[in-house]
């Protein structure tokens, strides 16, 4: 039997065992996310202008973007848990959610003086947003590994990456009812890092807890 023959055989040995994998990774995110938003809730809590916010451009355009990616990413995990099947066409739209975010970060420093970049970049409180989306990515992403474990992924440690880039995601689209910061730039270096690491958390970890 040839090595992908094998893959499929069991992967369908896997599917027949229990629920779908797509189902359990979908009922994961949701066990995950669930944990977050309570934390979110009980420990951060919405920005006191949110009402007013909402009727700006700039915060409008954060939701854009980072629904855009959970959307990539949710496809690419889906896609690396099953044997033999490309996530290629799902991390071109993640790419280009991530060029949006870096473009119009650009137009900002193009419209802004010079002596304001530092500002719009550090904004009130980074380092805090950057840990707490972070921290509210963290229940999801280990929820989405243990279901990756009941999966069939053949490269563990890009499927891992994939699950962390969903988890920092989604993460992130729920703190932008709290983050007071609206700038594209401030949105791109900050939201765009505290993914990041959730990303490279869950290729790490990935590499190790996926392999079968």
């Amino acid at each position: 039997m040839k090595t992908e023959q094998l893959i499929r055989a069991l992967a369908a040995d896997n599917a027949r065992e229990g629920r779908p994998p797509a189902l359990t990774i979908v009922l994961a995110l949701l066990a995950g996310f669930s944990v977050s938003l309570a934390a979110f809730v009980l420990w951060i809590g919405p920005r006191p202008d949110l009402a007013q916010a909402v009727q700006t451009w700039p915060f409008l355009l954060k939701p854009v973007e980072m629904l855009a990616l959970v959307g990539a990413a949710a496809v690419i995990v889906l896609r690396l848990a099953q044997p033999g099947m490309s996530a290629d066409a799902a991390m071109r739209v993640a790419a280009l959610a991530a060029a949006v975010m870096i473009a119009a970060a650009a137009v900002e420093l193009v419209r802004l003086p010079q002596a304001q970049w530092m500002v719009q970049l550090s904004g009130q409180h980074w380092q805090i947003c950057v840990m707490n989306m972070v921290l509210l990515a963290l229940p999801m992403l280990a929820a989405l590994l243990l279901a990756l474990r009941h999966a069939a992924p053949t490269r563990p440690a890009l499927a891992g990456g994939g699950a962390g880039l969903l988890a920092g995601a989604v993460s992130a689209a729920l703190y932008i009812v709290h983050c007071p910061d609206d700038s594209p730039l401030f949105v791109a270096a900050w939201f765009g890092m505290a993914i990041a690491i959730t990303a490279a958390l869950g290729a790490g970890i990935g590499a190790r807890v996926l392999r079968w």
